[in-house]
């Protein structure tokens, strides 16, 4: 199944997303790229996810 794809603008323009997780998008989200919803999700679990040196 095709997942619809959205620029990083879009995305940040999301209601799926809060405050915080589209700050840490703001970061993670490539500009010349376009992500599902699901891969913007899997992005801000990996971020979470990182260990802190």
């Amino acid at each position: 199944m095709d997942e619809n794809k959205f620029t990083k603008e879009q995305i940040l323009e999301s209601k799926q997303f809060s405050v915080i997780e589209k700050d840490i998008l703001q970061t993670l989200l490539n500009e010349n790229e376009q992500y599902s919803i699901e891969e913007s999700k899997e992005k801000l679990k990996e971020f979470n996810e990182k260990e802190v040196n």
